[in-house]
């Protein structure tokens, strides 16, 4: 699993001056609004005429060197971009795009502390900067420095939540601590937001994978396989996961199908820790209900009924299972459940 790609800064088009350069001459926005749309497109060699030409008038006009680096990152020029984004700085000190390309281009370079100072600085300057923020993420992840990365991440999605890079890198890390759950949850956000990644898709199959959720990680990697048709990962990956969603299923419906049969409270308790297990909280909660039905006195049921209740935060429902529990479950069959659900009654916890 890998996170995703840094992120670099769209061209500039502001006019922000430092107060001790002159003021900005109107051909110089002109030009710098033109230079910006070549760079929209990708025309790096007309952009960098019409910079050229706003410099002309401006020379100290630092948007116009912030677009100038840009021409050069995009050409592949890194050492000339970085002259051009110093050079910005020095007429404007409080250019935050400066601050964030030279970030990047440092964070390519594997120079993780100059690059956490100049995303750092980048968010002084502005900290609604979402790029700078998550490669400054990136950057603690790199100096190993994980609750630093996840607090920047966190903040992205408290100002943003749509903001699918950062969930997808919230999943990687809870994926690495071996938090599946939580990085099924943002893993699975960051797809639902940029369905076209294929790299969520099968990070989103391999953290379900290990949820034995084998039938959904299946449909991931095919739809990674889908979005890149040679992904070595993603081939392999969907071949396992078919195998073992066939056999899962097979071997599930084969106790569904006698559980269902025998039709007695501990026949629909195995079967609903089966849909446990398998993460089909609905049916597991549609057996254990069919359980006490079928037997009102049954005590594991009513213990399974207050679990799902209680990891959904339904606390009214959750303090009825646990207290037909306690009602029909005694100490010497069911000690850690007992002390558990007295717990939750007590203070709301378990």
């Amino acid at each position: 699993m890998r996170l995703t790609r840094v992120l670099c800064a769209l061209p500039l088009v502001t006019a922000v001056a430092c107060l001790s350069t002159p003021p900005v001459h109107d051909r110089a926005l002109l030009n710098n609004e033109l230079c910006v749309q070549q760079l929209n497109i990708n025309d790096l060699e007309r952009a960098e005429v019409y910079c050229d030409l706003g410099l002309e008038f401006s020379p100290t006009y630092a948007d116009l060197w912030v677009n100038k680096g840009l021409i050069k990152l995009k050409a592949g020029d890194t050492g000339k971009a970085k002259e051009f984004f110093i050079k910005a700085l020095r007429y404007n000190n409080e250019q935050a795009q400066a601050y964030q390309n030279l970030g990047y281009i440092y964070l390519q370079e594997g120079a993780y502390g100059k690059a956490h100072d100049n995303f750092q600085r980048a968010l002084k300057v502005n900290p609604d900067y979402l790029e700078a923020r998550y490669n400054l993420g990136l950057a603690y992840l790199k100096m190993e420095k994980n609750e630093q990365a996840k607090k920047e991440f966190r903040t992205i999605i408290a100002v943003d939540p749509n903001i699918a890079d950062a969930h997808h890198s919230l999943g990687v890390l809870a994926y690495s601590e071996g938090k599946f759950e939580e990085a099924a949850e943002h893993i699975g956000r960051a797809v639902q937001l940029s369905p076209d990644v294929a790299s969520f898709w099968h990070d989103y199959g391999a953290t379900l994978m290990e949820l034995a959720r084998f039938a959904e990680a299946k449909d991931a990697f095919a739809t990674c396989v889908t979005l890149d048709q040679k992904n070595p990962q993603c081939l392999n990956n969907l071949a396992i996961a078919q195998r073992k969603a066939a056999l899962t299923d097979s071997a599930f419906k084969e106790i569904k199908d006698t559980n269902t049969a025998e039709n007695t409270p501990a026949s629909l308790y195995v079967l609903a820790k089966q849909q446990a297990e398998q993460g089909l909280v609905d049916q597991e909660e549609r057996t254990y209900k069919k359980c006490v039905r079928l037997d009102g006195k049954y005590a594991p049921c009513h213990y399974g009924l207050f679990k799902i209740y209680a990891d959904a935060k339904k606390k009214d429902a959750a303090t009825i299972a646990c207290k037909n529990f306690l009602k029909y479950g005694t100490a010497d069959e069911f000690p850690s459940e007992i002390e558990t659900c007295e717990k939750y009654l007590s203070d709301g916890t378990f």
